[in-house]
């Protein structure tokens, strides 16, 4: 027996919204927000700062914004597609893979309900790099992470 859970833009965006305030929170208070044991140390901020570049990652993903994604690499970044066999270099390439890539998310009907289906099941994993006091990305893989798995590990 196959279960579906179907759910409201608005319920989906008050619960993002109630995590938003927990996250929120937890980098307001340093007690909560610790990577390395200690409070406010050094590496709890450089955690926080990769988890802004993760966010900012789907973000351009889903909602297709170029520039954004664009943002988010080193200028000279290689990315690596597993599931072509075809590395990216530099800025040019890597922008002209990410303007046809497609969407994340999508609109689909389904009898008289609009329904979000995500539509991808990919991995992104490599070499972060700070640059000006940026995490970017740097070297990265992206591939298939079919069939899913919890005791499987897509990369390297």
């Amino acid at each position: 027996m196959i279960s579906t859970l179907e759910i409201t833009r608005r319920d989906l965006l008050r619960k993002g919204m109630a995590g938003a305030a927990v996250g929120t929170a937890a980098l307001a208070l340093p007690g909560l927000a610790r990577a390395d044991g200690r409070a406010g140390g050094p590496e709890s901020v450089q955690v926080a700062e990769i988890y802004e570049l993760q966010a900012a990652f789907h973000r351009a993903k889903t909602t297709q914004d170029l520039d954004l994604m664009m943002s988010l690499w080193a200028g000279d970044a290689t990315f690596t597609n597993r599931s072509t066999g075809t590395t990216y270099n530099g800025s040019d390439q890597i922008r002209s893979f990410w303007a046809g890539s497609g969407h994340d998310v999508g609109n689909f009907a389904s009898g008289s309900f609009d329904v979000k289906t995500i539509v991808n099941d990919t991995f992104l994993a490599g070499t972060l790099r700070n640059v000006g006091g940026k995490w970017l990305f740097w070297h990265m893989t992206a591939g298939p992470s079919s069939p899913l798995s919890y005791d499987h590990y897509y990369y390297p």
